[in-house]
């Protein structure tokens, strides 16, 4: 059965013709499992929802508001240092670490994980922290983000905002009266906007200025917005963090656009995404093409580090004594470090996440995968950079695949810009 063509297909079908294409090269695997996220989340109109700007705009505090209960820990110093994720259920608190591990905690230690002050520059390795709560706001099936403000002293903040900001559909953009829009923020807001598909502009700390100077405040901020975002009569919500002042407003605004345009958002959202996942794929396989025309003695020279690697993880499994499935995933991490040094490509695995006490892997198989995940990767690296490669034809014909993925690709994210284009 052949395929729409391209420009008549939905944003779901154009999802799925970039996962299936990706997925057919293993040196795009990594674009491959993003398109595959994306398409899943469509496909279930899993919403999430973040909180976002600058260090000590109070997001946290507007975090607890919109929730309705205090499930964030605030304070005087910046305290967000890591991710943290909501989702509607019965209280309970979970740490999951880059490693894999995942551990239930009571939520009076949070801090300890998520407090800059006592996880300096995310020294414990946490990925992000898992909460629920019974609140109104999330009943919907949403999932509610606090991330780390940006332009704070600690580097590894504003990073991880950035990243965590991609995967946002719907984004709560704080601003302060107490600060003039900086640089910082709208370096932010700019990126921002090529990944989430609807924005609400909040103003914090509306209870210390007069009413004169919240006129003359909002004025501003709706100036400089309507120029950035390219858009008239952008609505700010002015609140109060502290006193509950706006707030409502801005939650019940929040549950009504959501709840009656889910699909638009999260379709456009997708297709934002998208894109930033075929460019990503493009720069990759540009970094594919720039390994495979290395001279043989760079290129064997670079062979020989990652097998020096190899050999190490190997000596390191045979004189494991414990801790199997932990040192699998770092292993796993350790593997992707090296082939993106040695050869700048993305490398990705899949982490297994791992539950403190339920880890039952024995010895033998722990060696075995882990000579398992050594000759996988040696094997594709030689196959998909064509490694002391003869046969004319064998490499006519990646040379062929790799251009027809390449017009492909691009031809669909051409199209979902012009999507864009026309909302």
């Amino acid at each position: 059965m052949l395929e729409k063509p391209i420009r008549e297909m939905t944003t779901r079908e154009k999802a799925a013709r970039a996962y299936r294409l990706l997925s057919e090269d293993e040196a795009v695997r990594g674009q491959a499992r993003a398109a595959r996220t994306l398409l899943e989340k469509l496909e279930d109109q899993d919403m999430t929802v973040a909180v976002v700007g600058q260090f000590k705009r109070g997001k946290s505090a507007l975090s607890n508001r919109i929730l309705g209960e205090d499930v964030l820990p605030v304070g005087i110093v910046p305290i967000t240092s890591a991710v943290t994720r909501v989702k509607y259920g019965e209280r309970r608190a979970e740490v999951r670490y880059e490693n894999g591990i995942c551990e239930e905690i009571p939520e009076s230690d949070l801090h300890r994980f998520i407090s800059e002050q006592e996880n300096r520059n995310n020294e414990l390795g946490v990925a992000e922290v898992v909460l629920q709560a019974p609140s109104g706001f999330l009943k919907s099936g949403l999932t509610f983000v606090d991330t780390p403000g940006v332009g704070s002293f600690h580097k590894n903040n504003t990073e991880v905002a950035y990243d965590h900001m991609k995967e946002s559909d719907a984004v709560i953009f704080l601003l302060s009266v107490d600060s003039p829009i900086n640089q910082i923020e709208i370096d932010f807001l700019r990126n921002t906007r090529n990944f989430a598909a609807r924005f609400y502009f909040a103003v914090n700390k509306i209870d210390t200025v007069s009413p004169a100077e919240l006129g003359e405040y909002l004025k501003y901020c709706e100036s400089v917005l309507e120029q950035l975002m390219g858009e008239k009569e952008i609505r700010i919500f002015p609140v109060s963090a502290r006193t509950g002042e706006g707030v409502e407003e801005l939650k019940a605004v929040i549950q009504a656009d959501l709840g009656a345009q889910a699909r638009s958002i999260m379709e456009m959202s997708t297709a934002k995404k998208l894109i930033d996942v075929i460019d990503r794929a493009v720069e990759q396989l540009d970094f594919y093409w720039k390994a495979m025309n290395m001279e043989y003695k760079e290129l064997d020279r670079r062979f020989e580090e990652i097998e020096k690697t190899m050999t190490d993880i190997r000596a390191r499994a045979a004189a494991c004594e414990g801790g199997f499935h932990l040192h699998l995933n770092e292993y796993k991490m350790e593997l992707s470090r090296r082939v993106k040094e040695l050869f700048g490509m993305e490398y990705h695995y899949d982490i297994d996440m791992l539950k403190l006490g339920i880890l039952d892997m024995d010895r033998q198989t722990f060696v075995q995968k882990t000579e398992e995940l050594c000759s996988d990767l040696k094997q594709t690296l030689d196959r998909i950079l064509l490694y002391r490669e003869e046969n004319a034809y064998t490499v006519c014909h990646r040379i062929n695949a790799i251009n027809r993925l390449l017009r492909e690709l691009r031809r669909i994210r051409d199209s979902l810009a012009q999507d864009l284009s026309q909302t």
